[in-house]
């Protein structure tokens, strides 16, 4: 070796000068020295991508420790080996390797840099955009909304207050005119002023509180009519999560959002799936809550009252959390939220997933406007398959119960696929998708723990699944928003023992929740009966879960 850096030094002689003037042994020797330098350059330009690929890396912490050591001192060895390389007769090996190596390396970097990115950008999201209808009358003759500077604009000032004049601020700058906003404090009465059409002849109102109105007056669609929208963005606080140590149980409060396009931070809930996840035993419980609990909520302005789960999220998911933590009692570590369009988009860049159906059944036109049918079993399904399995509920007899149990079923599908090697293959997709449809307060050190702990253990997720129950369906007054609609009153029996069941996966207990279930049921009734085999009433509405070792529940 010491031959070959001794000859290539002296053919350095011959690098600059002219080639006229040299005989053909002395030529031969300045295209070996040109040789040796581009080889040098290939080999300089592999030293650059692969600083950037482990500095990509190191940054992305999703490898295990004794795999970033094997993978640097590879790359280390190859970077050797093709410097080296360029002082012998086996020059040419070295420089195809440096440049090979080069542009995976370089991809390799571009891809953890998109890594990076799409945790920034699902961890740190700091904008939300609220959609505002302003309605009219169906036969209203305005067509612009300059047709209605001079109109009563009405709005509800003790939900939507801030939102709501946003909004009118930006009518009127982009109109140079003044408004004349009427404000009510009920929405029956704001609504009926819309129908009499004097005092108020434009109704203004975010998208997700029209759909509120809807369901509690069927005819509100067909009397009115959207004649424009705004978009108001407003900035968030994304409130970063403690770091849980490495193999310590954490509980993810999963919320799911009735809109297309961009996640918002705040919208209706109708998705509420609680997933506890011990990575030591690898058992995953999901407790899924239908959307319609008639349960305690608090809104951002402190007022509190029994309404709706899914109208808990309209401040915002973290009063939503609260309203699911509230029930249980239960400590919730980390929220994330995701909407209608990021459903279809990750199972699609999954490449599918295959749920498992307890029913037979096709879903309908407010489920998704392409209808699908769905055999009992095991289905494979496509993104917008996996929407309307996941909405559908007026296919089934007890309604938003069965689509919470769907709920559970697709989600159970996406982790199985998203913790398979076949994720591999569409992993770009997969991120893009994520990063555009998901908001969570989860760190991402939580996030590659999870990720490292996956690479380090290949073993199989035992995922369990349970939904609570009601004990009554019905016509209920909403305190929050000050109307009757369809509820569900709680069935704190099946409350109670899904709280049990969380306990037993942080105390590291493996069981199956269907075996465990049926212990708690009553053979005549077929009802859960919680109270007699703890002791506690079966009208009890708090849990009193006691644990060995460690519990979230804090009741």
């Amino acid at each position: 070796m010491a031959n070959f850096f001794s000859r290539s030094n002296n053919d350095m002689k011959y690098l600059f000068r002219n080639k006229d003037v040299l005989n053909k042994k002395e030529l031969k020797r300045k295209r070996r020295a040109k040789s040796t330098i581009f080889g040098l350059i290939l080999v300089l330009i592999q030293l650059v991508a692969t600083v950037l690929f482990l500095m990509a890396f190191y940054k992305l912490d999703i490898l295990p420790t004794k795999y970033m050591i094997m993978l640097t001192a590879i790359l280390v060895l190859f970077l050797l080996y093709d410097f080296t390389s360029q002082f012998t007769k086996i020059t040419f090996i070295g420089k195809i390797l440096a440049i090979l190596l080069s542009i995976v390396l370089f991809f390799g970097y571009t891809a953890g840099e998109n890594v990076n990115n799409m945790f920034t950008t699902i961890t740190h999201k700091q904008y939300s955009t609220d959609v505002i209808d302003l309605i009219v009358l169906k036969n209203d003759s305005a067509s612009t909304i300059k047709d209605t500077l001079s109109y009563g604009y009405g709005y509800n000032q003790a939900i939507e207050k801030d939102v709501i004049k946003d909004a009118i601020k930006q009518v009127e700058d982009k109109n140079n005119a003044k408004i004349n906003a009427v404000e009510f404090s009920d929405w029956t009465q704001l609504v009926n002023a819309l129908y009499d059409n004097t005092q108020v002849k434009l109704l203004i109102v975010s998208d997700s509180m029209k759909t509120t109105i809807a369901e509690t007056d069927p005819d509100f669609n067909n009397k009115t009519r959207v004649l424009d929208t705004l978009k108001i963005t407003t900035q968030v606080e994304v409130e970063q999560a403690e770091v849980k140590a490495k193999g310590e149980p954490f509980i993810i409060y999963i919320s799911g959002n009735d809109d297309f396009g961009e996640t918002k931070d705040a919208g209706h809930s109708d998705v509420n799936i609680l997933a506890t996840i011990n990575p030591e035993t690898r058992q995953v419980l999901l407790i899924s809550t239908p959307r319609d609990y008639y349960i305690n909520i608090t809104r951002a302005n402190g007022a509190s009252g029994k309404d709706k789960l899914t109208h808990s999220c309209n401040d915002g998911i973290k009063y939503a959390q609260k309203a699911i933590s509230d029930l249980y009692g239960v400590k919730i570590d980390y929220y994330m939220r995701i909407n209608f369009d990021g459903c279809i988009n990750i199972v699609d860049a999954l490449g599918g997933i295959t749920v498992d159906s307890g029913v037979e059944f096709s879903n309908g036109e407010d489920a998704y406007d392409k209808t699908f049918h769905f055999n009992k079993g095991l289905n494979d399904l496509t993104g917008e398959m996996t929407l309307a399995f996941v909405r559908e509920r007026h296919a089934f007899v007890d309604g938003d119960l069965q689509r919470g149990r769907d709920q559970e079923a697709a989600i159970k599908g996406i982790i199985d696929k998203a913790t398979s090697p076949a994720i591999i293959a569409n992993y770009s997709e997969v991120l893009e998708a994520v990063s555009q449809m998901m908001i969570t307060n989860m760190p991402t050190a939580s996030i590659t723990n999870l990720i490292k702990e996956q690479i380090s253990d290949s073993t199989a997720w035992n995922i369990q699944s349970y939904s609570v129950g009601a004990s009554d369906i019905g016509m209920y007054y909403l305190n929050i928003y000050n109307f009757t609609a369809s509820c569900v009153i709680p069935d704190y029996d099946t409350v109670n023992l899904a709280c049990d069941m969380i306990n037993k996966v942080y105390n590291d207990e493996v069981f199956d929740v269907d075996a465990y279930v049926e212990q708690h049921t009553d053979p005549v009734t077929g009802k859960i009966n919680y109270g007699e085999t703890t002791g506690l009433s079966s009208t009890s509405t708090k849990t009193t879960v006691t644990s060995t070792t460690q519990s979230p529940v804090s009741r």
